[in-house]
């Protein structure tokens, strides 16, 4: 349960991950105010409706509100995060700040990660349960590190980048901007991966990982060009 003096998160774009940052706002004493919808919201067969997601929320908090990004105006006492994982989300980003200039976006890690104070993390990062960000790691801005991922020492990730869950980055490696890291890959020390590149998911990476390709397998090889 949140107190009533608990601060307001606002979610920016509804996506699969959203009962996640519900879950970890709620673990951090958060109360998610809004969801701020910039596009429709996934409806795939397999997707599960916003509104069976809010309901689930019933009992700990008030639901949060629903609204479009045109209708929305940010207040006094609320802290924000980006919904969406996909690199897209950088997009998101910029015409947040077009319209509303820099807002203060929270960085927002569950109580069960553990995250070195060694460790620099920038603004809007996510970190998931169970995850584990090394000593002399740096994250840039609005990197989304979901569940069961450890990050290297001294390992650093460009902003926008995802890291999905059971990851394996090892340490002393470059990981560029809107990388994805698919569930369950590995990347050993020393790797140095390109702005833009996505590693599958089981994928082993021996190897540098050029910008904007799609690298699957193990060892991993290049598959095609994303750009």
């Amino acid at each position: 349960m949140t107190g009533p003096d608990a601060q307001r998160l606002v979610i920016f774009g509804a996506s699969n991950i959203v009962s996640d940052l519900f879950d970890c706002a709620l673990a951090n004493g958060l109360v998610p105010s809004k969801v701020v919808l910039h596009l429709p919201e996934p409806a795939g067969a397999r997707d599960r409706p916003l509104a069976a997601r809010l309901d689930a929320l019933k009992g700990f908090s008030e639901p949060p509100a629903v609204l479009a990004l045109d209708a929305f105006r940010p207040a006094a006492g609320e802290c924000y995060l980006l919904g969406p994982t996909s690199p897209a989300r950088a997009d998101l980003a910029r015409e947040i700040e077009r319209r509303f200039g820099p807002l203060r976006y929270h960085t927002l890690i569950h109580p069960r990660a553990y995250v070195s104070p060694l460790a620099q993390l920038g603004q809007g990062v996510f970190v998931g349960a169970n995850s584990v960000i090394g000593p002399g790691a740096c994250l840039g801005d609005h990197v989304f590190v979901n569940r069961g991922v450890t990050i290297g020492h001294d390992t650093r990730i460009g902003s926008f980048s995802r890291i999905q869950p059971g990851a394996n980055v090892g340490g002393l490696s470059r990981i560029g901007s809107r990388v994805t890291v698919a569930i369950g890959a590995t990347l050993i020390d020393r790797i140095v991966v390109g702005d833009g590149a996505f590693i599958g998911a089981g994928a082993v990476a021996t190897e540098d990982v050029p910008a904007d390709v799609l690298v699957l397998g193990v060892p991993a090889e290049i598959k095609k060009r994303l750009s």
